[in-house]
């Protein structure tokens, strides 16, 4: 039970961080979006294992500066 309430309290603590980014994203009518998660050896390797069985491997493609993250965004949503 206590590992719940300790889910809950950085839950709302990361709520009030990210406060003034969801002001903005409101103010310039964009969408934010956060998702809390915990480690999980258990099914980070279940994730590997279905990887691994489909043969499934990263494509490199291009590299993008950080300078560049609008055309690296651009990029991504064309698909």
């Amino acid at each position: 039970m206590d590992y719940l309430i300790e889910i809950k309290a950085k839950q709302l603590l990361f709520k009030l961080a990210s406060r003034k980014i969801e002001c903005m994203a409101k103010k310039y009518q964009v969408h934010y979006h956060f998702i809390f998660v915990h480690a999980d050896g258990k099914q980070l390797q279940e994730a590997v294992d279905i990887l691994t069985k489909a043969n499934v491997h990263p494509v490199y493609g291009d590299i993008f500066s950080l300078s560049q993250t609008k055309e690296a965004m651009d990029k991504v949503a064309k698909g």
